[in-house]
C-alpha cells in the first residue's frame, strides 16, 4: 500500500512538472528551440501523451477496450474508457501480460494519447493484489 502512495505522489509530482518541464525542455533544446513554430508543429502531429492512475472497471478482450475508474481526484470521478494502440504493452506485476490477464478491481496505470476523440493506450501497468481480503477492501471502496 506505501508503495501505491509513493507511485501516486510521483505520478502527481510528474503531472505538475510537466509543465514547468515543458520551459526547461525550451531552454535546454536551444537549438531545437530557436524556432518558436519547432514545439507547436510537433505538438500537431505527436499527440500529448497522459497518464491516468487508477482502478479497473471493465474489460472486453474481444474489442481490445477496457475502462479505469480514477483515483487521483483531479482526474475525475467517472471510468475512463480506453482501447489498445496499435504498438502498445502491457505487464503485471513488472512481467509483461495480455489484456486477458487485466481483472475488474485490479490498480493500472495507463499512459494514452487521445486520437480522434478517443483514448489510446499505449502502456498499461498492472499491479498485482497483496490477496484475496484486499480484493474484497477494494470492491466495498468503490461499490
Amino acid at each position: 500500500m506505501l508503495a501505491m502512495i509513493v507511485l501516486i505522489a510521483g505520478l502527481l509530482t510528474g503531472c505538475g512538472g510537466d509543465q514547468s518541464g515543458s520551459a526547461s525542455q525550451q531552454d535546454g533544446g536551444g537549438k531545437a528551440g530557436q524556432d518558436g513554430n519547432a514545439p507547436k508543429e510537433q505538438g500537431k502531429n505527436a499527440p500529448e501523451k497522459k497518464i491516468l492512475f487508477g482502478v479497473v472497471k471493465f474489460v472486453n478482450p474481444k474489442t481490445e477496450g477496457f475502462s479505469v475508474r480514477p483515483t487521483i481526484e483531479e482526474q475525475g470521478k467517472k471510468p475512463v474508457v480506453f482501447r489498445l494502440a496499435k504498438e502498445s504493452s502491457i505487464t503485471l506485476g513488472g512481467k509483461e501480460a495480455k489484456l486477458e490477464d487485466m481483472k475488474k478491481g485490479q490498480q493500472a496505470q495507463v499512459e494514452y494519447v487521445e486520437r480522434n476523440d478517443r483514448n489510446r493506450a499505449r502502456t498499461v501497468r498492472l499491479f498485482e493484489a497483496g490477496g484475496g481480503a484486499q480484493d474484497n477492501q477494494g470492491g466495498e471502496k468503490t461499490g
